[in-house]
Parts: C-alpha cells; structure tokens; sequence
C-alpha cells in the first residue's frame, strides 16, 4: 500500500472539493513538519497568484477569466501535491529511495527525444548484428542487449517515480510511443511504467499520452497496453474534478462502437483476473487429482516413471478405457475454462515468481525475447531443445510466465528420465498448435498483459508499495459516473448479471446503479428490484428502490409475472394482504400451473378474514396435489 499521510490526504479531498484555501493550508501545515524547499517556494506562487485575484473579486471587477484562473491554480496545486506525494513515498521506502539514486542521475541527463535517438540506435546495432560472423554475433549480442536491457530498466523505473510532466515531455514521449522506428517491446514497457504511476497517483499528462497512443497506434500489443492504462487511471475523482476536457474526450471516444466492445470485454477479462485463486481451488481440488490419477505416470523419489501393471489388464480390461475418458474429460474441462478466458496457470506459475529474476519491477512486464539478459544463460544450455523453444512460441502464458517456465524448465530437465529428455531435445513432445489463431487476438493480447499485471500485484516482493488496480474501487469501472449517460451503458446489464453469478452482488448494484433513467429497461428493472427486495435500499435513485422498479417493469409489460411477483411479496411482508391478493391474483392468471400462487393467495384470503374463500381454494390444492404437504 502507498505510504499516506493525513495532511496530504487533507489535500487531496479538498482539491476533490475544489477548495483551494483548504488545500494551501493543509499542504503548509505538512511543510511546517517536513519542510521542502521545492514545494515551499511553489506553494507561496499559488498562494501569491491566489491573493491577486481574490484583491481583483474584492474590489467588484468582474474577470471572465476568473474560473479559468482558479483552475488553473487548482491543476498547479495537484500538481504540486504529486510532487509532495513522491517525496514523501520516496523517502519512506528503501525501494523507492535505492530507485530513486539510481535513476535520476541518468534519466536528468537526457530528454525523452533523446531517450527516442537510443532506442532507434539499438534497433539498428541489432539488425547489424545479422552481418557479424557467428563466432563474434553472440558475444556481442549479449553486449548489446545487456546495455539496452539496463537503459530500460532505469527509465521504467523513472516513469512510475516521476512528478507530473510538462507539455513538452509528453509530446516528446508520445512521439517516441507512436514511432515505427523503435522497437514495440520497448515501447509496451515504457507504457507500462507510466500505467503504475498513474494508478498511484493521476497525472493528466500521461494520461493524455496513454489516450493518443490508444487512438494511434499501429502496434495492437502496444494499443492494447495503453488502453488499460489510461481505464485504471479513470478510478482516480481528480480527472472528473479538475478535467474536463478530458472527460469530454472520453465521451467522444465512446461514440465508436467497437471502443464499447473492447472495454466491455476488458472489464470482463479484469474480474477473470480477480477470479484467478477461485479458479486455482477449482483445478487443485477437482481437475487436477483426475489428471494425476488416471495418468499412465507416476511421480517417485527418482524421477517420473511410466506405470506398466500387467496385473490389471487381466483382472479388469476396461480399466484402461475408463481412466483415458476421465483424463479427457478433466483435460476438456481445464481447456474450457480457457476458452472463456479463466487464469488457469495463475496457481501454477505463481510459485515460479521467487527467482532472482524477478526481483526486478521491469521484469514481470517485458514482452518474451530469448535475448533477454536475465535468461541468456538458461537459453545457451538448451539452445538446442525444440520442446522448449516450442513451448515458450506456442505455450498460451503470458510473458511472466514464460520467462517463469524457462528458468523452472533448467532446473526440473536434469531430473527427467532418459527417453523423456530425448523426446524433449528432438522435439518430438510438443503442445499443441490449437492457441496459435487465438494468441494473435486482441482479446488475448489484452489478457495475457492483464495476467501479467495481476501476477505483479499480486506476487511482486514490493507489492505494498503500490496501489493495486485489482481492488474495486480502480477495477470496477464501469461502476465510474463518467460512463453513466454514454453508448457504453447497454453493456453494464450483461456485466451486472456475470457478477451476480460469481456472486459479486456489490460490485453488481454499483453497476446497474450507474446506467441512466434514459436506458432502464424492463430487464435492468426487474434485475435492480429483485437485487432491492433481497439487500435492501441498495441503489441511490430510489428511497424504494424494489417498488420503484417493479411499478416500472409493470408500466413497460403489466403481465410480467417477474413484476407481480416482486409486488406481491413486498406487498405481503408489509401486511398489505389487500394489495399481495391482488397481486397473487394476476399470477394466477399468468401461470396457473405454479401452485404456490393459488397457496399465497389463499393464506392472503385467510389474513382477511375471507375463510370460506380461502377454504375452496386450500381444498382445491389437497384435491390436486395429495403428496404435497
């Protein structure tokens, strides 16, 4: 978790509130503790601009330009707060701090145009290397790639400790994120670093980058990243607060159907991600013990070994047959739960993480390259197996965990039995090409990044000192007031639905609470009441949300037996037996097949008194259904 502190926080909800003296006052009180000469100097610039106009108010001038002003003094504050924020986290943690004298030192010497001349520099030494002769190309490959890997590594951490970033740096950067001249991994690591500092803390500027490069690219793996980028930077209340140009710009985006389609189908594959240990206890507990039972292998302190038992084909035949269609139908169902996009390897690999290797921040986001320095020692012992180099080209893991499977292949291969060892090196034990179509899908492309963004999270040794977009309040967006009243809104039903299926009921009504009077239909209606009649007063467009909704489901079909249902037992459980008969009534004309109607109606007829009516109908009941007690 990011490191806080109460006055900052003070800060940051008076900009929320737009209260400008609040924020000066908060923010002077935090430099009277810690003070910085930097942010000291800057806060007395509001503070002076601030008095200046508000001398203009007090002697009745009217300024057109006075909101615009205030504004701006606003933006310059947060921007003020970010740098007090980094300041503060930096000096807090022993991990920022040791990033912090390492980077800075030489990401200060250069420009992001600068930044962009390496970057094409590096490109070309690697297409030179192709002219070198074998005996030198790999050695100096390594060189190479070792120096670029380090140059990288330092500006991915810069981006997620950075201050808020002038104009002419984002111009310079999305330059270099949109430049066919630099190489696409590159470009998807730098988006990264900027998509973990915006989580932290909102910055309009890399905002509007991650905006352009979504919009712009050519490159879909570096699109697909932006796009998450700039949907977990929206959590933050400060955009719609303070920017609302750019809010518009996201409202103009959302005109584009295809834009709906993909963010539908990124909120679906973040909670996919949230379900990742759900779906680990599904494969532990069920899948995996009918994979290991019915396998012709067994696990022994000397190896893995193949089990020939003679004895069993002649006391039961079919027991072969049995265990092949119990392996295929616990392998179908693992695939299955691919198919729909499940993290079935998340509980696997996640113990593969403890490397050295991914020590590093940079290294859970690195798109797989065989020339990566933290793995080319692995690559040179089995330069030469082709299930490896099979299953890191077909395998459908995400980068983390290829890199995660190469480092764990190196150390398991020894203790493999001979003739397994064989297969592997002439590649004759292969996956299957199923996934090849599949992994070139923007879905997949998008998923694969996400997993990795979840195993960082999730698993990375520092994970405390990053706010995690996997919670609710970042994850859920479309629960965020800016895409209430836009084209996005008749995917939030689907949605709402698939989490009350997985049981996620808040995180449900906070959906359907976001779609407007405008596009409320019946379903939205009867899904809302039926989730208020269960939870109570759960949305905010109602005091009654459970009879609003069904008095409108009924205005819009007045048959709906859903409707009369949901009427009728709020009428009844607020001993309103007048109106449940009523209602109870209309059902039975609906459905008279479903006697639990005709039973209600007639304990209504008993609560009013109404004995012989009710008697007839209670007679009817035993006379038809004898067995029912």
């Amino acid at each position: 978790m990011i490191m806080e502190n109460n006055n900052l926080t003070g800060v940051y909800e008076h900009l929320v509130d737009r209260n400008l003296p609040g924020a000066m006052d908060d923010m002077l009180a935090l430099l009277s503790v810690h003070p910085n000469s930097v942010v000291v100097d800057s806060l007395n610039a509001i503070r002076t601009d601030f008095q200046l106009m508000a001398d203009y108010w007090k002697r009745g001038y009217k300024d057109p330009q006075a909101n615009a002003l205030y504004e701006n003094l606003l933006r310059r504050m947060y921007s003020l707060y970010v740098y007090e924020c980094l300041s503060f986290e930096i000096g807090s943690s022993s991990l920022q701090t040791y990033i912090y004298k390492r980077v800075f030192p030489v990401v200060n010497a250069m420009s992001f145009a600068e930044l962009q001349r390496l970057l094409e520099s590096f490109v070309s030494d690697v297409a030179l290397l192709e002219l070198e002769p074998e005996h030198t190309r790999r050695e100096k490959g390594k060189d190479i790639y070792q120096k670029h890997h380090d140059l990288m590594r330092d500006w991915f951490d810069y981006m997620w400790i950075s201050p808020v970033w002038n104009m002419n740096q984002a111009g310079e950067l999305e330059r270099l994120l949109l430049s066919p001249t630099v190489d696409s991994n590159d470009q998807q690591l730098l988006i990264s670093g900027m998509t973990i500092a915006l989580v932290n803390h909102f910055d309009v500027s890399k905002f509007r980058v991650l905006l352009s490069v979504y919009k712009r690219s050519a490159d879909e793996a570096v699109r697909q990243r932006a796009l998450v980028g700039w949907v977990f930077a929206m959590s933050d209340e400060i955009l719609s607060v303070l920017y609302q140009d750019e809010v518009r710009e996201i409202e103009t985006l959302l005109e584009q159907e295809s834009v709906c389609e993909e963010l539908a189908e990124l909120q679906r594959q973040i909670y996919l991600c949230m379900n990742a240990e759900k779906d680990n206890q599904t494969i532990q507990k069920e899948i995996l013990p009918g994979l290991i039972n019915n396998s012709n292998f067994r696990v022994t302190r000397n190896g893995i070994e193949e089990i020939d038992d003679q004895l069993e084909d002649i006391l039961d035949p079919g027991a072969e047959d049995r265990r092949m269609e119990m392996l295929e139908e616990n392998y179908r169902r693992m695939q299955d739960m691919q198919k729909q996009g499940s993290d079935i390897y998340f509980g696997g690999f996640s113990q593969m993480k403890r490397f050295q290797f991914f020590r590093d921040a940079i290294n859970w986001f690195v798109p797989f390259y065989f020339e990566h320095p933290g793995i080319s020692e692995v690559v040179d012992r089995f330069r030469s197996n082709r299930f490896m180099k099979t299953m890191v080209r077909l395998g459908p893991f995400c980068n983390s965990d290829k890199y995660s499977f190469l480092l764990a292949f190196s150390q398991v291969l020894a203790k493999m039995p001979k003739d397994v060892m064989k297969m592997f090196e002439a590649g004759e034990a292969t996956i299957e090409d199923a996934f090849t179509k599949e992994m070139q899908t923007t879905a997949f492309i998008r998923r694969s990044y996400l997993q990795d963004l979840y195993r960082f999270y999730r698993l990375f040794s520092f994970r405390e000192q990053f706010r995690n977009p996997f919670e609710q309040d970042v994850a859920l967006f479309f629960a965020n007031p800016i895409f209430a009243h836009t084209h996005i809104e008749p995917y939030f039903e689907d949605f709402a639905l698939s989490l009350i299926k997985q049981n996620r009921v808040d995180e449900a009504i906070a959906v359907l609470d976001n779609v407007g009077e405008a596009r409320r239909g019946l379903r939205f209606y009867l899904m809302a009441g039926n989730l208020a009649l269960k939870y109570g007063n759960v949305f905010t467009f109602s005091q009654t949300p459970d009879v609003y909704c069904f008095q409108k489901a009924l205005e819009l079909e007045p048959m709906n037996e859903k409707a009369n249902n949901g009427m009728a037992k709020i009428a009844f459980s607020k001993c309103s037996y007048d109106e449940a008969l009523k209602y109870y009534g209309i059902l039975m004309e609906i459905n008279p097949e479903k006697r639990i109607y005709m039973l209600n109606h007639a304990v209504c007829l008993t609560k009013l008194l109404r004995y012989p009516e009710a008697l007839k109908e209670l007679y009817q009941l035993n006379y038809e259904h004898p067995d029912d007690k």
